[in-house]
C-alpha cells in the first residue's frame, strides 16, 4: 500500500513542519478577521464629518457587519462540512478584504453600509472553516496548542486594530487606511492560496468515499446532533463567554471611574492589561490543553480565580498597582478556558462534523456579544458601577457551571470524537 502524504510526514520534523505551516496559515486569516471587526469604530470621527450622517447610521454599519456575519455562521458550517473547509475559508477572506478595501472609495453612506454587509458574510467562514481545518489537520498531540493560538492570532487582530486604523487615518485619511487595510488582506490571501495544498490535502474527509445519502438527509442529521442538549449546553457556554467579556470591554473604564473615581489613563491600563494578559492566558490554556486531559477541570479552576479576581474592583478601592495586577490575574485566568472549550467540544464531536458545529457555537458568541453592552450599560445608567464586576463574576461562574454541564452531558448522550 502506497505511504499517504500524512504517512510521509509522520515523523516528528515532518509532522512539527505540516502542523505549523497549517496553524501559521490559519492564524494570519484569524488575525485579519479579528482586526476588520474592529477597523471601522475608529473612523466613524472622520467617516461621519464626510457623510454627515448620525452615529446611530454608524453604528448600524458595525450591526449589520456583526450581526450577520454572527448568524449565518451555523449554515455556512454546514457548507464547510459538505463541500470543504479550504476554498470556503479563501473565497471568504477574499470576500472580507475586498468589501474593506472598497469601503475606502465608497462615496454615499448606503455604499458603506451594504460593503459592511458583504464583509460580514466574508467573515462568516473563518471559525467553522479554520475549526474543521485544525481538528483534522493537525497532530492530536497538538491540537490544543493549535485552538490556543488561533483564539491568541484572533485577540492579536483586535487589539492593534484600533492603534493602526487610527494611526494610519491620522496619517493618510480614513479612505487610505482602509485601503491599505483591505489590500493587505488580499497579500495575505494570496499567500494563503499559494500554499493551501496543505489544508487541502490535510483537510478532513479528504480520500474518503462521498456520503450515501441525500443532501436533506444530511442537513437533518446535522441539525439532530446540533439540538443535543450536550450542544445546547455549550451553546450556552460560548454565550456566557462572549457576554462576559462583551461586557468588560465595553464598561471597565466606565465603572472603575464612577466607582472609586480612578483616573481614566490607570483605567484604561487595567483594561488594556486585562486584554493582554487574556491573549497569553489563551496561549498558556492551549498548553495546558495537550497536556491535561481534563479540560472540565482545567477551565473550573482558570474560572474560579478569573471571577474571584474580577470581583475586588466591586469591593474595593485599590491601589493603581494593584488594580491593574487583579485585572490581569483575571484576564490570565480566563484566557486559558478558551482552548479548554475548544477541547471539550472537539471531544463530543464527531469526525466531518466540526464545520457545523463551531459554526452553530459561534452564532451563541454572537448573541452573547449583540445582548452583554445592553445589560451592562443598564447596570450603568442604574447608578450600579460594581455591579460591572459582579456580574462579570456571576457569568464567569455561569460559564463554569456550563462547562461541567456539557462535559457530564456530552458523556451521558455517548457524544464522542470517536
Amino acid at each position: 500500500m502506497a505511504p499517504t502524504d500524512r504517512t510521509l510526514d509522520d515523523g516528528p520534523a515532518g509532522v512539527t513542519g505540516q502542523d505549523a505551516k497549517i496553524i501559521g496559515l490559519i492564524a494570519a486569516g484569524h488575525l485579519f478577521s479579528h482586526f476588520y471587526l474592529l477597523t471601522l469604530p475608529p473612523l466613524f470621527l472622520f467617516i461621519q464629518r464626510d457623510f454627515g450622517v448620525s452615529y446611530v447610521a454608524l453604528g448600524l454599519a458595525m450591526t449589520a457587519y456583526n450581526l450577520i456575519g454572527g448568524i449565518i455562521q451555523a449554515p455556512v458550517g454546514f457548507l464547510v462540512d459538505r463541500f470543504g473547509a479550504r476554498h470556503l475559508l479563501l473565497a471568504g477572506f477574499g470576500l472580507n478584504a475586498l468589501a474593506v478595501a472598497l469601503m475606502g472609495v465608497a462615496d454615499a453612506y448606503w455604499m458603506l453600509l451594504v460593503l459592511a454587509v458583504f464583509a460580514g458574510i466574508g467573515n462568516s467562514v473563518f471559525h467553522p472553516a479554520d475549526y474543521a481545518i485544525m481538528s483534522g489537520a493537525i497532530s492530536e498531540k497538538r491540537v490544543g496548542r493549535a485552538f490556543g493560538l488561533h483564539t491568541f492570532s484572533g485577540f492579536l487582530g483586535g487589539s492593534i486594530a484600533p492603534l493602526a486604523m487610527g494611526g494610519m487615518a491620522a496619517f493618510w485619511g480614513w479612505r487610505t487606511a482602509l485601503l491599505v487595510a483591505g489590500g493587505a488582506g488580499l497579500v495575505t490571501l494570496a499567500v494563503m492560496a499559494l500554499n493551501s495544498d496543505v489544508l487541502d490535502r490535510a483537510a478532513p474527509g479528504k480520500g474518503t468515499p462521498p456520503p450515501q445519502h441525500p443532501v436533506e438527509r444530511a442537513v437533518r442529521q446535522g441539525w439532530s446532533l446540533l439540538l443535543t442538549p450536550a450542544m445546547l449546553v455549550f451553546f450556552g457556554l460560548f454565550c456566557a463567554i462572549t457576554f462576559t467579556t462583551s461586557g468588560i470591554f465595553a464598561f471597565t473604564i466606565n465603572g472603575l471611574m464612577e466607582l472609586h473615581d480612578t483616573p481614566y489613563a490607570i483605567a484604561n491600563i487595567a483594561l488594556t492589561g486585562f486584554l493582554f494578559a487574556s491573549s497569553f492566558g489563551v496561549l498558556l490554556g492551549g498548553f495546558l490543553a495537550d497536556r491535561i486531559g481534563r479540560h472540565d477541570l482545567v477551565a473550573s479552576c482558570a474560572l474560579l480565580i478569573a471571577a474571584v479576581s474580577i470581583l475586588m474592583p466591586a469591593f474595593f478601592d485599590l491601589p493603581p498597582a494593584a488594580l491593574i495586577a487583579v485585572l490581569c490575574l483575571s484576564g490570565l485566568a480566563f484566557g486559558n478556558v478558551q482552548p479548554a472549550r475548544d477541547m471539550m467540544v472537539r471531544a463530543i464531536t464527531p469526525p466531518g462534523e466540526m464545520g457545523k458545529v463551531f459554526g452553530f457555537l459561534s452564532v451563541g458568541m454572537s448573541v452573547g456579544a449583540s445582548i452583554a453592552p445592553l445589560m451592562f450599560g443598564l447596570f450603568m445608567d442604574g447608578g450600579r458601577p460594581d455591579w460591572i464586576f459582579l456580574g462579570a463574576a456571576v457569568f464567569m461562574m455561569v460559564t463554569l457551571l456550563a462547562a461541567l454541564a456539557g462535559r457530564f452531558v456530552g458523556v451521558r448522550s455517548g457524544l464522542r470524537r470517536s
